[in-house]
């Protein structure tokens, strides 16, 4: 009550901005005055603590947007702390100065942890790690296919004799030094020069021959330059404008428009393959999903654009999925993501947990929970914004995280399979995960309901049943990294390209990064896969044999014809 009155105190005075600190010391003056002179000293002091109070709390607030805001303009985009960092914690927590200098700091652990970091002093500290820094294995090796410009410097005629003997030196054998050069890319003109025939007696009748091209396609692009404006704009992040620049200095003095129209074409051939990419991925046991937004120009919007959402999907084989849809709405999403059989790991986003209605009437959770899994890094990315903004408390839940993930990394290193894994997380990773839950559930308590710390706290407990859900089988990862790691590339081109032209060429676009980075994720030439394929898709590729064309396909075919080219060729 006390608090509450304050508030009606201080909201009922009515100052200027200068005038407001001032007013509101003499009325909690007032106030504590008059509660005394009655008697009620207990009460006076109290409404003056909750006032105080309120103020911290609105400072510390302050306090960890400013750090944030830093960071997000000046520092480091990484969540990994830098021994420097970690040499601060080490100090902050009552270690030495030689612990905090050690090359891997370690946070001193302390039984009582509290929102401020306070713990008492350890009687032992951590034991100091030697980094073990391997040997540099020197200039890597060139790959074999980059074409060899070999030019043989011989020994001049005057150093070629034996200096003891006199006699003529053979050779045995040559030291070569490579130089790496860059030939800028040049524009061909391929002229398909048909013959024509005419009968010279009567002049009655005239025979061209045929084309080898397809018919119906009647622009001067070749499939080369379509690959080259698809794989620029998805893999490199180069818009078409740019790439029109290029061009021009290369001597293709082209319309931009007639460019855009090139990629609207190749873009529009390569959709039954990404749908045909979409669908396998769906289809598979893990299905990880997350988005992204990408703006598109909307005449009917006052702005004259609107914001949709790129959505990605990964499942446990090498290939990724692009899906555009209009708005954030679940049910635009709800169609992919019912199709999905297996589980299903994504983030905190709402309309996951939604309820939606089917044609049928009946109703469903978009991802249901029993088939849903969550992500580590997320939870940790919280604590670590709570850490960048001075809650010093946060080291001990991002020490127990740390620890997790250098498990998964020795898992990855070993090589273990599903069952390996599964093992080692039984044994090691699981007792961490259950210190790291006793103290959210110890600590969440005993924080401030406002403060990012209590926030993350709260988030790792609400995601416990999906994150606990990754450890118990060793096929799920414990985090949705991997999509991230795919949808970075849209979101670097999307600083680049700022929206797209329309609902449509946005779906052409998810389209083209679904097959371009699905190859680049299987490791077959971007460019050589995209000229091959687009090229069987404009002289009309069947329907039923569209599997052929999926990357890893097309890499096996490919696989299988190399030795057949090299024996034609020697």
């Amino acid at each position: 009550m006390a608090a509450k009155h304050t508030k009606i105190r201080r909201s009922a005075v009515k100052t200027t901005p200068k005038e407001a600190p001032a007013a509101s010391v003499e009325t909690l003056r007032e106030m504590a005055s008059a509660l005394l002179a009655k008697g009620n000293g207990q009460q006076a002091i109290e409404t003056l603590v909750d006032v105080i109070v309120s103020l911290q709390n609105d400072n510390q607030r302050l306090v960890y947007r400013l750090a944030a805001a830093t960071r997000a303009r000046f520092g480091r985009k990484s969540e990994r702390l830098t021994a420097e960092e970690l040499g601060q914690l080490v100090l902050a927590f009552g270690g030495t100065e030689e612990q905090a200098a050690a090359p891997t700091p370690l946070v001193p652990t302390q039984s009582k942890p509290t929102e401020h970091g306070e713990r008492e002093p350890a009687e032992n500290g951590p034991k100091k790690e030697k980094k073990r820094r391997p040997n540099h294995p020197g200039r890597s090796k060139l790959s074999s296919d980059i074409p060899r410009v070999i030019e043989t410097v011989s020994v001049p005629p005057e150093e070629r004799a034996c200096t003891h003997c006199g006699a003529e030196m053979q050779c045995i054998g040559h030291v070569d030094h490579e130089t790496v050069e860059f030939i800028p890319a040049r524009i061909v003109v391929n002229v398909e020069r048909r013959e024509k025939l005419a009968c010279v007696v009567c002049s009655q009748d005239i025979v061209t021959a045929p084309r080898e091209t397809s018919e119906a396609y009647q622009r001067r692009a070749g499939m080369s330059l379509l690959a080259h404006l698809v794989e620029s704009k998805c893999d490199d992040a180069l818009p078409v404008y740019r790439q029109h620049d290029q061009l021009r200095r290369l001597g293709f003095n082209i319309p931009l428009n007639s460019l855009y129209g090139y990629w609207d074409y190749a873009t529009s051939l390569l959709v039954p393959v990404a749908d045909a990419i979409v669908s396998k991925i769906l289809g598979e046991s893990v299905v990880a999903i997350d988005d992204t937004k990408l703006d598109y120009l909307d005449p009917s919007s006052a702005r004259g654009k609107s914001r949709g959402h790129l959505w990605c999907f990964v499942g446990d084989g090498p290939n990724v999925g692009f899906i555009f849809t209009e708005t954030w709405e679940a049910a635009d999403i709800e169609p992919w993501i019912d199709a999905i059989d297996g589980f299903v790991q994504c983030d905190d986003y709402k309309g996951y947990s939604s309820t939606l209605v089917r044609e049928d009437g009946s109703a469903r959770i978009l991802v249901p929970p029993e088939r849903r899994l969550g992500c580590m890094m997320h939870v940790r990315r919280r604590f670590h914004q709570a850490y960048v903004g001075r809650h010093l408390g946060a080291a001990f839940p991002l020490k127990f995280i740390g620890d997790i993930y250098r498990i998964e990394a020795q898992a990855k290193e070993l090589g273990l399979c599903a069952d390996e894994r599964l093992e080692l997380r039984r044994k090691e990773s699981l007792p961490l995960l259950d210190a790291f839950d006793e103290w959210v559930d110890e600590q969440l308590p005993k924080l401030l309901p406002t403060s990012p710390l209590c926030s993350a706290a709260r988030y790792a407990k609400d995601q416990r049943e999906f994150v606990r859900r990754c450890f118990g089988d060793g096929r799920f990862e414990i985090d949705n990294g991997r999509v991230e790691r795919e949808i970075r590339e849209p979101a670097i081109g999307r600083k680049n390209f700022c929206f797209a032209g329309s609902a449509k060429a946005a779906e052409r676009l998810a389209a083209a990064y679904t097959v371009v980075q699905s190859a680049r994720r299987v490791g077959v030439p971007v460019r050589e896969y995209l000229v091959d394929t687009l090229g069987r898709l404009d002289r009309g590729w069947p329907a039923r044999q569209l599997t052929d064309l999926l990357p890893e396909r097309w890499a096996l075919e490919r696989a299988k014809a190399l030795p057949d080219k090299v024996a034609d060729e020697t």
